[in-house]
């Protein structure tokens, strides 16, 4: 009993600001929440730049192609850091939900939940990241194969993005297009739903940081037997889909919370 007193004191307090103000604070630590993501490409990256000085250690000669799909494969792994970015600045400067009328807590659950949604990202990043770092130890093996080689580590490392992409559609719905905002019902269950949307997008590391591991295991194998490439890359994608699954499941789940929840008929 003490602890809802308490829940209903919290909201009654914030109440008493001005519902801009209030809509402002929940962007600024949704915010905050988004660039969380920036962890799994500082992890990627790094295990790529790794891997890239021991292959340059292990043969001078193979310096410039090690460093070039060092590179090249650390810029897609930052992918998921620049989408948590962007979301954090339309957060800051550009909210949309600043100018909606609208219930204020629903308001405010649905900036917060959007910066959630991209935590997501950490997965991908470090996924890509592993990816790049594999790409790269086989380019410094088989210089010869690199084309071959590189082909398979970016079609792995898109596939990998999946999640992140999916926690951005998530985010920007509850931007842009929140259907939530519009609804009558118990403000309490609307303002749960847009944060259990967020919340439910976090499921998208574990698929991120699997099809990275693919996407570098494919690139690896590629360098030892360049021969089979075809068939390396179709198992590799064939594995990259089933790691994807929990994250489709976190998607729908996420949409029934926005589009078709139940929870608001009971």
């Amino acid at each position: 009993m003490d602890s809802t007193n308490f829940i209903m004191r919290f909201f009654e307090w914030l109440m008493t600001f001005e519902p801009k103000a209030l809509i402002l604070s929940a962007s600024a630590i949704g915010a905050g929440f988004a660039m969380i993501a920036g962890i799994g490409p500082g992890i990627g990256q790094g295990y790529a730049a790794g891997k890239g000085a021991e292959a340059v250690s292990r043969n001078q000669k193979t310096q410039r192609k090690s460093i070039f799909v060092m590179l090249l494969g650390a810029a897609v792994a930052e992918t998921s850091g620049i989408l948590a970015l962007v979301v954090a600045l339309i957060l800051i400067f550009g909210n949309p939900l600043v100018d909606i009328e609208g219930n204020t807590l629903v308001l405010m659950a649905s900036a917060i939940g959007a910066g959630i949604s991209m935590i997501a990202g950490m997965g991908p990043g470090i996924g890509q990241g592993y990816a790049a770092g594999k790409g790269t130890e086989a380019v410094g093996k088989r210089p010869i194969l690199q084309s071959q080689i590189v082909r398979t580590m970016l079609v792995g490392q898109a596939v990998a993005q999946t999640s992140g992409i999916f926690a951005l559609v998530i985010s920007l719905l509850m931007l842009f297009g929140n259907p939530l905002i519009g609804l009558e019902g118990t403000e309490i269950i609307l303002m749960a739903s847009a944060l259990g949307a967020g919340l439910a997008m976090i499921a998208g590391i574990g698929p991120g940081i699997g099809q990275g591991y693919a996407a570098g295991k494919g690139a690896e194998a590629v360098g030892k037997r360049p021969k089979f490439q075809a068939q390396i890359t179709r198992t590799m994608l064939l594995g990259q889909a089933v790691a994807q699954t929990t994250g489709i499941y976190a998607l729908v789940i996420a949409l029934v919370l926005l589009f078709a929840n139940p929870l608001l008929r009971l």
